[in-house]
């Protein structure tokens, strides 16, 4: 796939230290994010569960939340993958699809091979395998996940499928503007349609659901307002546009100050704190049901063009204060081991619960023991991840390089 270099840069270098960052503090909110939630296999009843999440002092209360880490990961991916598709085709006036394809290979399915491998000692090589393999196992029912975490993988994988087509769509900040505004659209029309077929998934929250045995309205939840296509493509286009924006409007970006400045960090943080307002491990009162209905339709929408802005002010150095915090060396290594730290931390989440709580069931949780588990979990996936990159990552990529270019 070739198309012409239309675009002229000037822009900052792929170095991105401030986004490293970014993606570092993104895998310790889901791993802050699964010790919490893997708690309630420890309790006797979700009633129990649900009286220590609320129990959690308001300074933990964004842990319920975590999961937004996944939608960070996302327009990551999608701002870091389009930077690099878009500046060669500037460069070189075409794009290796072949290359591409390659390094993502590389990068992707060595560890994931070895998770998957681990994962068939217990559940055994099956033909369900073949949908984990090949990304479209969240079409199809749950239980086909193998490990059920990684359905954001598939997800991923699906979006590396059609990003070489959508580079050669973008022409001009006019087809990006038509592209991104399209793609947001799909995510709030699909919301909306989901809602409207199935209104429960508004009128309760998930723990509601839980506790009325409503084990099917669960699944619907996961599976259409969760881990769907539709849902998250936006992420990856806004992602995309970012991209786009700091590449051909460095200079703009640069002479950004003063109001607009504060414009643009107030609506940064209206959209990362919109999907803030609906907890959906708490009891869905009457009252707040239209604030949750909102934010179920346009919350990741709101998240996604928050986090791509952040991103591209970021990258162009409009925030230098916040680049500091980000570009802080303790988190370089974090988001090096980032991927591996993401297949693996449930198994030291599980270390963490045998050795702060112990196997059997017990009736109340304490905040420390959650801090222990929670802590356990992101040394003994960082540690891990250290031994992959090394062992494993690091050589499959300088493989795949050397062969591919």
């Amino acid at each position: 796939m070739t198309t012409p270099a239309t675009e002229k840069t000037s822009g900052p270098s792929l170095r991105m230290v401030e986004l490293d960052g970014l993606r570092a503090l993104a895998i310790l909110l889901v791993i802050s994010f699964h010790s919490w939630y893997f708690l309630q296999f420890v309790l006797p009843t979700t009633e129990a569960f649900l009286k220590f999440s609320d129990s959690l002092p308001w300074v933990l209360g964004f842990i319920r939340r975590g999961d937004l880490g996944v939608d960070i990961f996302f327009v990551l991916s999608g701002y870091l993958l389009s930077w690099q598709l878009f500046q060669r085709r500037m460069k070189s006036g075409s794009i290796s699809v072949k290359r591409f394809y390659a390094h993502r290979f590389f990068r992707i399915y060595p560890l994931y091979l070895i998770a998957l491998l681990l994962a068939a000692f217990d559940s055994g090589i099956t033909l369900r395998m073949l949908g984990n393999l090949l990304a479209y196992n969240i079409w199809t029912d749950a239980s086909n996940i193998i490990i059920p975490w990684t359905w954001s993988l598939s997800v991923e994988l699906q979006f590396y499928a059609i990003v070489p087509l959508l580079i050669l769509i973008v022409r001009n900040g006019t087809t990006l503007a038509i592209l991104s505004a399209a793609f947001g659209l799909l995510t709030v029309g699909w919301s909306y349609w989901i809602l409207s077929t199935h209104p429960q998934l508004a009128e309760h929250s998930l723990i509601d659901l839980k506790m009325a045995g409503q084990n099917d309205d669960i699944t619907l939840f996961y599976k259409h307002l969760y881990v769907a296509m539709p849902v998250r493509l936006s992420q990856f286009t806004f992602g995309m546009a970012g991209a786009w924006v700091v590449l051909n409007r460095a200079d703009h970006l640069s002479k950004i100050g003063g109001g607009t400045k504060a414009f643009l960090v107030l609506l940064i943080l209206i959209g990362a704190c919109l999907p803030l307002v609906h907890n959906p491990f708490t009891v869905l009162t009457e009252s707040l049901q239209g604030i949750v209905y909102f934010e179920l339709l346009f919350g990741r929408v709101a998240f996604a063009a928050a986090i791509a802005m952040m991103i591209s002010l970021l990258h162009s150095n409009t925030l230098p204060n916040l680049k500091r915090i980000l570009s802080l060396r303790l988190l370089e290594p974090i988001a090096r081991f980032s991927f591996s730290m993401y297949l693996f931390h449930p198994l030291f989440i599980y270390l963490g619960i045998v050795t702060f709580i112990g196997t059997a069931k017990t009736e109340t949780i304490s905040v420390f023991q959650y801090v222990g588990v929670c802590t356990v979990a992101i040394l003994g996936s960082v540690l891990f991840g250290f031994i992959t990159w090394y062992v494993i990552e690091r050589p499959a990529i300088r493989f795949g390089r050397k062969k591919f270019g």
